[in-house]
């Protein structure tokens, strides 16, 4: 039953002009500009009066900024960046967190709880009560558990509020306490995978990050298929600042762009083909004599020996019995020494003793087992390629190659600047691989000011399992997690429910902070997804794509409105604490509340008998805090915590978080990182020198014949993800959905600058601005993404995108789409 006060909404007068009825007082469910803005009292004792709250940036931008948010009689009126007394070096405000007054006061802010009416997708609802809301949801969840188990339901968290009592992707999370408390599954977004997978293959579990507090003792610094001064703001700083001290600025990108305007020197490459790139500069490296030897004789696995079977030989094939010990997660394990051959001794002995592990000359049978060297083998590899053929492949000149191949050989320290973009095709795990070991070969990594960046997040400092599995107040402990379910697997278990062949009856799926519609890749496979499981309830903060299929839609507040604590930042080692500057608007609430909420309802109370001071905490109640001082009270107080660990470069001497210590260039097992029935080839995945070309980005890919456009789906400078959509003013600057053409493709199309064009292929299509930029590489199109469908002129970027994973690694690939164009 509808509550009394129950309005109706609709998806067309949305699209219509939000602003403009709400204005009028039509639109049900949002905000108007100035509905949160309460008039200044005369007769107020504090009328003008201007507090400071400490906030922070919660999105993941992975930047983390520490803010100071203006409060006068009530009302957030204004940010400004955040004072660091220890190390000023790190306060910054980019143009999104000065704009957040506008978010919370935006006409897009949901007001209450709302039931959906019409068809899904319609975008018609009708307000209820929380009361209501939470009855609704907990008693179709009870009867799901009861018919179908625990995981009949799922979680879908994004990144979108990444903080202690928030429901993003920070490890402990509220939000992930009350899915292990209820035995639910998760929904893996999957994205920006294989750049994670490919640090922890070569590098072994942990921070691999070297501080910007290093960066300015380089001699080169490359940007590498990353987009700093877009996407990650604060970080161009510390590029620039690196610059100013003497290095070497590099950027090695598809297109012209800021980051290659700031640089001394631009590297232009054809999409997807990094990989190749690498194969051509250690082509090079190897003809010179360039290679560091010695670190990688005490550092890698290159003089590793491998048996037959494709496992290394150890020290228990020669009669030596393992002993046990504890790897870098703590946990306990069998210790069997990776065999070399000892170049001193001329004999079979220990990684750990032998003085000379040999690089080359190794018997081809040792102790009766038929072996082959590692670096023999990548030698081989890396011998199939010369600049010249790296350079065709790549359209990079030879010259360049052997440049790079020069200043990463010769001219370290040399950092390697990488965020995501690499990510996003097909082959990515596999050119995150070349470029690391690139590293590795040169000895650029674990020395002083060489190595990877992309951030040192305060990572370490959290208790978060404790969190997760906390018992209840009468000591029962929870169901624990249920399955996690693949992005690229959803839809199928939706439709058929069943996985591989099992039953798999997923009924229920609960969305939070996150915006599927929009982020996931091939958006019409989402959309069926949200249309055909049975009970959809999304938590959000506006209308978003996601929230119109919602069959209970709740109002989450904006972070201003409540107290958390910010854990996940990069390039930033500090936790912020967020005070709560305003109370919520309208009848929006924190995530914290909600999860609360829920869980109590669902017959959990137990489980949920803390506060926010209690449950953070809790978080805090690990080694790493406790060393620093950190407590609650502590943060209440400086509102800022520095984990100083943080400021050691983590490989420093070449000690790598692997059992063995060394980085990692042979994989023994191969264990793909999601399972869904995939053959698996692997010839592919041993060696780590190894690359294969993208699947549509690739020139010479056949599909290229009927789609000869590949699309670069760029961040925007004003948005995150999606976020920050519905701040009118941040849209003077990026209006509408682009299509940028290399000038000569646009002359062959026809297309002059603010043509409307229409991309598409068998999956989708969307329709755009077109504009020309010389920047841009031949055949490739850069339409900036993160608008919302209602925002294009017709279909939506998101829907040209395929879903499919390469055999390994559970990644998204949001650039790996070729696409066909009509000027219409």
């Amino acid at each position: 039953m509808a509550s009394s006060n129950s309005r109706g909404f609709s998806r067309r007068s949305f699209i219509a002009g939000a602003a403009a009825l709400t204005a009028a007082g039509v639109l049900s469910g949002c905000s108007s500009n100035t509905g949160g803005l309460a008039p200044h009292t005369a007769d107020s004792s504090k009328a003008g009066t201007e507090e400071i709250f400490s906030g922070s940036c919660r999105s993941q931008c992975i930047q983390g900024c520490y803010l100071n948010v203006h409060v006068r009689d009530g009302q957030i009126v204004r940010t400004t960046a955040g004072h660091i007394e220890e190390e000023p070096f790190y306060e910054h405000i980019c143009p999104k967190g000065l704009s957040h007054p506008a978010r919370v006061y935006s006409a897009g802010r949901l007001q209450y709880p709302m039931r959906r009416v019409g068809e899904r997708g319609a975008g018609e609802f009708e307000r209820i009560s929380w009361d209501e809301a939470i009855q609704e949801i907990t008693d179709k969840w009870k009867g799901y558990r009861e018919e179908y188990g625990p995981e009949s339901i799922a979680f879908f968290l994004g990144s979108g509020n990444t903080a202690v009592l928030g429901g993003g992707t920070a490890d402990g999370s509220v939000m992930q306490h009350l899915q292990t408390v209820m035995g639910a599954c998760s929904v893996l977004p999957d994205r920006d995978i294989a750049f994670q997978s490919a640090m922890v293959k070569v590098f072994g579990p942990g921070s691999a990050f070297v501080s910007p507090l290093e960066w300015n003792g380089a001699n080169h610094i490359v940007i590498w298929g990353c987009n700093p001064a877009v996407s990650c703001k604060r970080m161009m700083h510390f590029y620039l600042d690196a610059k100013d001290a003497g290095a070497q600025l590099t950027t090695i990108d598809i297109q012209y762009n800021t980051n290659a305007a700031k640089s001394d020197w631009f590297v232009p490459v054809h999409p997807a083909t990094d990989g190749a790139l690498v194969f051509g500069i250690l082509s090079e490296v190897l003809a010179q004599g360039w290679q560091d030897t010695e670190f990688m004789r005490a550092h890698s696995e290159a003089p590793f020996l491998v048996k037959e079977d494709n496992t290394f030989l150890r020290m228990s094939d020669l009669g030596v019995a393992p002993t046990t010990g504890k790897n870098a997660y703590g946990m306990e394990v069998t210790i069997d020494p990776e065999v070399v051959w000892d170049e001193a001794t001329q004999s079979a002995k220990s990684h750990l003793e032998a003085e000379k592990p040999a690089l080359e000359n190794v018997p081809e049978e040792v102790e009766g087992f038929k072996v082959r060297l590692v670096w023999d083998m990548a030698l081989e590899a890396i011998g199939k390629w010369t600049p010249e053929k790296a350079s065709e492949v790549t359209g990079v000149s030879v010259e360049d190659i052997k440049r790079l191949a020069r200043m990463y050989g010769q001219e370290g320290p040399v950092l390697t600047g990488m965020n995501q973009g690499l990510n996003h095709y097909f082959n990515a795990i596999y050119t995150y691989d070349l470029i690391f070991l690139l590293m590795v070969v040169t000895g650029n990594i674990g020395k002083e000011s060489a190595g990877l960046i992309s951030g040192g997040g305060s990572f370490g400092i959290s208790n978060s399992n404790g969190c997760i599995n906390q018992p209840s107040s009468k000591g029962e402990k929870p169901a624990g997690p249920g399955r996690n379910i693949n992005w690229t697997a959803l839809y199928g278990i939706i439709h058929d429910q069943e996985l591989l062949g099992k039953p798999f009856p997923l009924k229920s799926l609960y969305c939070s902070c996150t915006n599927i519609v929009s982020n996931q890749t091939e958006q019409n496979e989402t959309i069926k997804s949200l249309k055909e499981v049975e009970f959809l309830v999304v938590e959000e903060m506006t209308m978003s794509d996601t929230a119109l299929y919602a069959d209970i839609l709740l109002p989450a507040c904006h972070w201003f409105e409540c107290e958390d604590l910010r854990v996940r930042s990069y390039n930033m080692p500090y936790l912020v604490y967020n005070d709560k500057a305003t109370e919520p608007l309208y009848e929006s609430k924190s995530d914290f509340e909600i999860y609360k909420m829920i869980g109590s309802a669902m017959g959990f109370e137990d489980f949920f008998d803390f506060s926010e001071k209690d449950y953070i905490s809790l978080w805090l109640n690990s080694p790493v805090a406790k060393k620093e001082g950190i407590t609650y009270d502590s943060l209440r107080e400086t509102k800022i915590a520095r984990n100083h660990q943080l400021k050691e470069n983590p490989f420093m001497g070449g000690k790598f978080f692997h059992q063995s210590g060394r980085a990692k260039m042979w994989t023994e097992k191969v264990v793909p990182e999601y399972n869904l029935g995939q053959e698996i080839d692997e010839s592919k995945e041993h060696l780590l020198f190894y690359w294969e070309p993208a699947r549509e980005a690739n020139l010479e890919a056949p599909i290229r014949e009927k789609y000869p456009f590949s699309v670069l789906g760029e961040h925007m400078r004003t948005r995150n993800h999606t976020q920050w959509w519905d701040v009118d003013y941040m849209k003077e600057y990026e209006r509408q959905p682009i299509a940028r053409f290399n000038p000569d493709d646009a002359k062959e199309l026809g297309i002059s600058e603010g043509d409307t064009v229409r991309l598409y292929n068998d999956r989708g299509s969307v329709t755009l601005l077109a504009t020309i930029n010389s920047g841009q590489a031949p055949k490739t199109i850069n339409c900036p993404r993160s608008f919302l469908t209602r925002e294009h002129i017709d279909g939506d970027f998101a829907t040209i995108s395929f879903n499919d994973y390469n055999q390994v690694t559970r990644n998204q690939c949001y650039f790996d789409q070729a696409v066909a164009v009509e000027k219409l």
